[in-house]
């Protein structure tokens, strides 16, 4: 049994932005709120977009 959860393409995005938003963090382009702002809104679009996902993949 292959686990194929940290292989989407949803996942690999959010990963990406949130490095992203360290890399610039780190850079000094974002302040510590406007980082924390960043992640907050990384998770959240993840999250949604598994739900979506479920959503639309349900049974009907």
């Amino acid at each position: 049994m292959t686990d194929t959860r940290y292989a989407s393409r949803k996942f690999l995005l959010a990963v990406a932005a949130f490095l992203a938003g360290v890399v610039f963090f780190a850079l000094g382009k974002l302040t510590a709120a406007e980082w924390a702002d960043f992640t907050r809104w990384v998770l959240a679009l993840y999250l949604a977009g598994n739900v979506g996902d479920s959503f639309v993949s349900a049974p009907k």
